[in-house]
């Protein structure tokens, strides 16, 4: 490489990196508390649609349908809460 290829370092920016940790933690911080609203809400709304259908006792008796059912709303819940975050 020729001399002056690479721009001489000065160091890292530890500003910027602080900052940028403060927002990571920020956004952790509302995306522990839109999930912590979003999925029990979701589960009564799954309760709402499904009224012949105690989920629970179902999955006790090892129902693998339920769990599955269950385990795809509660990811389809947690798709839009990420979706509407990351907008």
């Amino acid at each position: 490489m020729p001399p002056g290829f690479f721009p001489p370092s000065t160091g890292p920016d530890w500003a910027s990196f602080g900052w940028n940790v403060l927002f990571a933690i920020l956004w952790t911080v509302v995306a522990v508390l839109c999930f912590s609203i979003a999925i029990p809400l979701a589960l009564r709304l799954f309760n709402w649609m499904t009224p012949r259908l105690d989920e629970i006792e179902e999955l006790r008796k090892g129902n693998v349908a339920v769990g599955i059912l269950l385990a795809a709303f509660i990811l389809a819940m947690a798709a839009v809460v990420i979706a509407i975050l990351l907008k």
